[in-house]
């Protein structure tokens, strides 16, 4: 990972080898990062930058006047429809402690300053929200349309919603957990398509268009589903 400026705005470039197109993402967190795939001439930045240049500053400026990292009073799990309200109590050994004190309800006990160890103590409970609803959720999908695939892992991945390798094996993002039930579903169907075929040429969408109709549109709409996400997600 390298670190550069651009129009007087540092940035970092990070090459990712899963990567298909250069990805710009602005955090409170990190600033401005810019993903290129493995082999991508950088000399081609400035003119991305450029072209990008309004967006970039209007999404710096509005995660300066938002923290990088926050403290939810509430958690909406739409893939389940599932909202859950955090309560926090305090404590004093320095560890973190969180239960599902009642039916839509979390409390965690901790440092309630500390937004770094609730934000690490609420991934690893998404974490396991993601394995119990999304991995038996994709096998239903899976099943429903005859595609088979091997095995599933759950990832808190930064640049994608899933993947799928060239051995039948898909990753899924824990945090399909914040988007609508439709746009999770058809996440999985693309990924499901992808054991036919592993790249994005016309046969691949002649397949999922067999599948799913509309996908253009959800195309559309999952390119834009990061809005979903809350800030404390990490990875964001």
């Amino acid at each position: 990972m390298t670190k550069t400026r651009v129009q007087q705005v540092d940035y970092t470039i990070r090459v990712s080898q899963r990567a298909k197109r250069v990805i710009l993402k602005v955090s409170g967190r990190n600033g401005l990062e810019v993903v290129v795939p493995r082999g991508f001439n950088t000399k081609y930045l400035q003119e991305i930058l450029k072209a990008n240049e309004a967006w970039i500053t209007d999404q710096l400026q509005a995660s300066m006047r938002s923290p990088g990292q926050t403290k939810p009073e509430h958690i909406d799990l739409r893939a389940i429809d599932q909202r859950w309200q955090v309560e926090y109590r305090p404590g004093s050994d320095g560890r973190f402690l969180l239960s599902e004190a009642a039916p839509g309800v979390l409390q965690i006990h901790g440092d309630a300053a500390d937004v770094d160890g609730i934000a690490l103590v609420l991934n690893r409970w998404l974490h396991q929200k993601a394995q119990a609803h999304l991995v038996p959720w994709l096998k239903d999908v899976s099943r429903q349309v005859d595609i088979r695939f091997k095995n599933t892992t759950v990832r808190g991945q930064t640049t994608r919603w899933a993947s799928c390798s060239k051995l039948g094996n898909i990753s899924i993002n824990r945090s399909l957990l914040f988007l609508p039930e439709r746009l999770v579903r058809h996440v999985f169907l693309h990924e499901l398509c992808h054991i036919k075929q592993l790249n994005h040429s016309p046969k691949f969408w002649v397949s999922l268009g067999e599948i799913e109709s509309n996908y253009k549109s959800l195309e559309a709409e999952v390119r834009q589903a990061n809005e979903y996400v809350p800030r404390w997600v990490l990875g964001r």
